[in-house]
């Protein structure tokens, strides 16, 4: 059974160029200097240095083979997923950048796969881009992020993007960007240590509480860095929903029986948070993830797992069963 990573990064250096020729007054800017490449983006947002195996697909290859992992979904890193852009830009871009990383999994098709880029600012572009990728043999799902322009993911926007995912059996992976409570998370890198997990955790609750699982029951979510601090409370969200009233107005079943029909990946940085997180929601339900190639990601993924000393037939599907079943 193949290792299969479903948090995995990349930025090919060809979609860099192409976004500068279709809208350079939105479009980042690549730049090489002493200490490795670097990204700058139109809203002032800097990314740098970024590892070779972000652009490169031959360090990239090398990477997975260090530590033992045969596949890659490969997405978007969320300073490009472009909500705030004009509708326009977005959808442009995000062809752009679909084309790029089809480009990159077709030169490696036994080592990559891809989950396609959606322009969520605007539910009409997401579903023409839908029918345009999502029969393409090399994507197995689509990435969105965990809040648009601040709007949770059970507004009733997305509802036909919801339903248009469910009927061609494509699967969601939830990655944070924008998040919460930013401007109180300025110093200690805070907006990704505390926001991020934070806006997984509100994301997931948003779904779950606004009935998107009960309204569309074949999609398939999967959340990053552990699905946040969600897993951590779901006895805290089932008391509320027996005691508060507005946690009644949508779903009538406690949040935790949905939490069967979710995924969550490896990312924890921690052996004990990982223990917890498979015997909280199920083995069946966690799939490895990386995060790479940041500096925020794990750089053994797989011995992560195994240092776990999980039964050999879990641990099988850890490493990459149950991606095999999230992803359709």
């Amino acid at each position: 059974m193949p290792t299969i990573d479903v948090h995995a990064h990349a930025i090919p250096r060809d979609m860099v160029g192409a976004m500068q020729d279709a809208h350079p007054d939105h479009a980042p800017t690549i730049s090489e200097r002493e200490n490795g490449i670097h990204l700058s983006y139109a809203s002032g947002r800097k990314s740098g240095p970024l590892p070779v195996g972000m652009l490169d697909l031959e360090h990239r290859l090398a990477d997975m083979d260090a530590v033992g992992m045969d596949r890659q979904v490969v997405s978007a890193a969320p300073p490009n997923f472009n909500y705030a852009a004009p509708a326009e830009v977005g959808i442009d871009f995000t062809r752009i950048h679909n084309d790029a990383l089809l480009a990159l999994a077709e030169k490696a098709p036994d080592r990559l796969q891809v989950f396609a880029d959606l322009p969520m600012q605007d539910v009409e572009g997401c579903l023409t881009e839908i029918e345009r990728v999502h029969s393409e043999a090399a994507v197995r799902g689509v990435q969105v992020g965990s809040n648009v322009n601040g709007r949770n993911l059970d507004d009733a926007a997305f509802e036909p993007l919801w339903a248009a995912i469910a009927e061609v059996d494509l699967a969601v992976i939830v990655h944070p960007d924008k998040v919460a409570g930013a401007d109180r998370l300025t110093s200690y890198y805070l907006q990704n240590f505390v926001g991020n997990p934070t806006d997984s955790t509100i994301a997931i609750a948003s779904l779950i509480f606004g009935g998107v699982l009960d309204r569309h029951p074949s999609l398939r979510f999967c959340f990053v860095h552990g699905g946040g601090f969600a897993p951590y409370q779901i006895g805290r969200w089932d008391h509320g929903f027996g005691c508060r009233p507005e946690a009644q107005t949508v779903i009538s079943i406690p949040p935790s029986e949905y939490f069967a029909r979710l995924y969550f990946d490896s990312l924890t940085h921690d052996r004990l948070a990982l223990e917890f997180l498979g015997r909280r929601v199920g083995w069946d339900h966690v799939v490895l993830g990386s995060d790479y190639q940041f500096d925020m990601a794990d750089k053994d993924p797989v011995g992560s797992v195994r240092a776990l000393g999980l039964d050999p037939e879990i641990e099988a599907q850890v490493l990459g069963g149950n991606a095999e079943r999230f992803l359709g």
